[in-house]
């Protein structure tokens, strides 16, 4: 594993028991490794279902991982206790999709803010209320706005309210399930720009789950892009926009913009909107929908190939091309 990393996934899988129409299990995360050392940004996108979420529950052990290891800071939490996970999640802050269902309707937002601090810091009353208006502060609200209620904030405040939770703890890693994909376009630009000051002043280190690529390319130096659970590229974003080499990632983001020129590579819509509908047990899970389709795609499943420059993919056409 990476030196100095601050998360490490370490061939981490999920299976969730019993939930498929058949009774067996459903693999929300297949064999995922990444590493975020302090100070970095990576992004994860991909489509609804591909194991983004989960992922994120996963980092703040929410989730525990079927096998492989999860490795915060250096402390390796894959079969941790609840006592050392409470301990590790202490540097971590995480603001959910649902920001506003992350707020208890009936009791002011004070309440909600403070609550990371009534599990991680022995502080009086006051000392918390000090603490709760510094946070909402730092994310461009007033202190004095603390006894309001929920609905008596717009959707970019109670955005920024889920943001001021997440940072009472001083945490060293943001995580950002989704950060603004409930806002008009206009706010989400704001959004954006304070989660891109607050990581200057602050020192923060990003993970940034979304399915909007957009949403990555503007917060991420780095991106992954999953599939089926699976990561099937790795590359610089800047890298990832500018030439994407995996077929997914191709159709994902041309469905952003379907003028790029990456549709020359021979995705038609019919085939993009159904991507995912073609999982196959063996071989490569793109496979069916792939222009670049081998014969041994159906039988014989590629692994994340290096391809040169930080860039890999999980694609035998790209890695005999690469060879």
């Amino acid at each position: 594993m990476p030196d100095g990393t601050l998360l490490e996934f370490d061939q981490v899988s999920v299976v969730f028991r019993g939930q498929s129409a058949r009774g067996a299990g459903t693999t929300a995360l297949d064999r995922v490794s990444l590493a975020i050392a302090p100070g970095a940004s990576l992004g994860v996108i991909g489509d609804s279902g591909a194991g983004k979420s989960t992922m994120c529950r996963v980092a703040a052990g929410l989730v525990r991982p079927t096998s492989g290891r999860i490795i915060v800071d250096g402390a390796d939490l894959s079969r941790a206790a609840p006592r050392e996970w409470q301990h590790a999640r202490r540097h971590v802050g995480l603001v959910f999709q649902d920001a506003l269902g992350s707020f208890n309707p009936m009791r002011p937002v004070e309440d909600g803010i403070a609550m990371p601090l009534l599990s991680y810091a022995d502080l009086t009353a006051a000392a918390r209320r000090r603490a709760v208006g510094s946070a909402m502060e730092q994310v461009g609200l007033q202190a004095s706005q603390m006894t309001r209620y929920p609905h008596e904030f717009s959707g970019g405040q109670i955005q920024r309210l889920a943001i001021a939770r997440a940072l009472t703890t001083r945490p060293r890693l943001l995580m950002l399930d989704e950060p603004v994909s409930a806002l008009d376009v206009s706010i989400r630009a704001q959004i954006l720009n304070l989660l891109i000051d607050l990581g200057r002043s602050l020192s923060l280190t990003f993970l940034v789950i979304s399915s909007d690529p957009a949403v990555v390319r503007y917060l991420a130096a780095a991106t992954l892009v999953l599939f089926a659970g699976q990561v099937i590229e790795a590359a610089p974003t800047a890298s990832l926009f500018e030439r994407p080499l995996h077929p997914y990632t191709i159709a994902l983001l041309a469905l952003r913009d379907p003028e790029m020129a990456w549709r020359a590579e021979g995705l038609s819509a019919s085939q993009v909107q159904a991507r995912q509908a073609h999982v196959v047990s063996q071989g490569c899970r793109f496979a069916g929908t792939c222009p670049l389709q081998q014969p041994r795609c159906q039988a014989e499943a590629p692994g994340l190939a290096a391809l040169g420059a930080g860039r890999a993919a999980r694609c035998h056409a790209r890695a005999a091309t690469a060879a």
